[in-house]
């Protein structure tokens, strides 16, 4: 039997959430039954990961830089290679060239939600709305697999018609559990790399500094936090300037450490105190499985799904600056070490994950 080969769509240029849920799928996926083929429109951050793990990446130019070049690539890559699924990462349903493309040249296709809502100012919301009026109808007729990291998710991103005329596989993202066991040994190394003393107590943020992840918040919540307690900001994002100019207008510029992109976050979470995660909206967050894993006590936003609350140190709170002090005030460390395993328990581990995945798959192929 031939390998069944997948084409993969939707990374980014950074090292998000959906740059973790496909890698750490790579490193799972059984090569005696799957091989896969990363697509990409732009330069990514996680292009060496790929080729260290074996695979090939293909690029073609950008859907947003110039349509008819990107579908007349996409179309010549898959006449050219034999693949049988494409498996693309989304928010919106925008793009739908590349299912239209794929079913063109008898590749079936997996949609996989990994947000609750188009992100962005209003005026890009409205266009993805208006776009999306003209191009849903293109998406369902064209669709073979649909996935989402959430129930909230798959709420979102397919119409109820839809869910309750086809199956809609929930695979809430995972991670590789082993690498976030907490490891005493690394917190002090690591604590003083980032100029930390013993009696500072680090609030981490981990991921993009942009407006969805409302970062703007933690600077006010730091303002009712004793001065030991400090801020870490670990990412990029367009809005660290307007972060920092806030922080300085407090007072508290010392207070609030940017670390830029990492790619030792595993190692990073062992010098935090505590894990906060103040977003608008999340799909379903691979950090905050990360930090319940690293046995970091979490506080996260209400508006963030209750699905990723796995463990009793994991509080979802209303976003109030003096809520948040309270309840930051009020948690206390435990047994750190032991909560990787909790996390592997609930399902939440790449191999189960990836398992998942494959059945959904081959189960999808023998219904063909």
């Amino acid at each position: 039997m031939e390998k069944i080969r997948i084409l993969i769509s939707g990374i980014g240029t950074g090292r998000g959430g959906v740059a973790s849920v496909v890698l750490n799928t790579l490193k799972c996926l059984d090569r005696e039954k799957f091989d896969a083929v990363i697509l990409l429109t732009y330069d990514s951050a996680v292009e060496e990961d790929v080729y260290a793990l074996g695979y090939s990446i293909v690029k073609i130019t950008p859907f947003g830089k110039d349509k008819r070049k990107y579908a007349a690539e996409l179309d010549e890559l898959l006449k050219r290679e034999r693949f049988d699924y494409v498996w693309i990462n989304n928010t919106s349903k925008v793009d739908v060239e590349i299912f239209k493309i794929a079913k063109r040249n008898g590749v079936r296709t997996i949609a996989h939600s990994h947000g609750e809502c188009v992100e962005g100012s209003f005026f890009r919301k409205l266009t993805f709305w208006v776009i999306e009026l003209f191009t849903t109808r293109t998406f369902y007729k064209n669709l073979d697999i649909a996935l989402a990291c959430s129930e909230s998710s798959a709420r979102y991103f397919y119409s109820k018609k839809y869910r309750k005329s086809h199956k809609v596989n929930v695979l809430c993202n995972s991670i590789e559990t082993a690498k976030f066991v907490y490891d005493s040994n690394l917190r002090k190394e690591l604590r003083e790399n980032i100029g930390a003393k013993d009696e500072d107590i680090l609030l981490a943020a981990v991921g993009r500094i942009t407006e969805v992840k409302n970062p703007l918040f933690m600077i006010d919540v730091l303002g009712f936090l004793p001065e030991q307690y400090k801020m870490i900001y670990v990412g990029k994002g367009e809005m660290q300037t307007v972060v920092a100019e806030k922080a300085q207008s407090y007072g508290m510029e010392d207070r609030v450490i940017f670390l830029g992109m990492r790619s030792d976050v595993p190692q990073l979470l062992n010098a935090m105190d505590i894990f906060v995660l103040p977003s608008y909206h999340e799909g379903f967050p691979v950090s905050a499985i990360e930090a319940q894993a690293n046995g970091l006590p979490c506080v996260i936003s209400s508006k963030v799904t209750a699905e990723c609350v796995l463990t009793d140190i994991c509080f979802r709170e209303k976003l109030d600056a003096k809520v948040w002090a309270e309840r930051i005030l009020n948690t206390s460390q435990s047994n750190r070490a032991a909560y990787a395993d909790i996390i592997k328990e609930k399902g939440l581990d790449n191999i189960s994950y990836v398992e998942k995945l494959q059945e959904i798959i081959l189960e999808d192929i023998n219904n063909a």
